[in-house]
């Protein structure tokens, strides 16, 4: 029996049970789309967390992000990190 992604992050063994739940119905909801449909579904997800007050933290998102691009081409993981250049650098701003 392979082993659950979301098994193999220690992270997960502390994190929020909503978090959680959360970030594994956003991967699903990710699983098969495109990157450029992911803003949608990540504002969707981000909003339910806000609505228990919760947010992810950089690590937790440096996870999902992870999750997010492992079936992804190389083209776009390229994309995904010119996006999280970008955030950095708005960020530092």
């Amino acid at each position: 029996m392979s082993q659950s992604i979301f098994e193999q992050y220690d992270i997960f063994k502390t994190m929020h049970p909503v978090k959680i739940q959360v970030m594994k119905e956003l991967a699903e909801e990710m699983q098969g789309k495109d990157m450029k449909d992911a803003a949608p579904l990540l504002m969707a997800a981000t909003s339910r967390l806000k609505n228990h007050n919760l947010s992810f933290s950089p690590q937790e998102s440096a996870v999902l992000l992870e999750i997010l691009t492992k079936d992804m081409n190389p083209q776009e993981r390229a994309k995904v990190e010119m996006m999280k250049n970008v955030i950095r650098k708005q960020r530092k701003r």
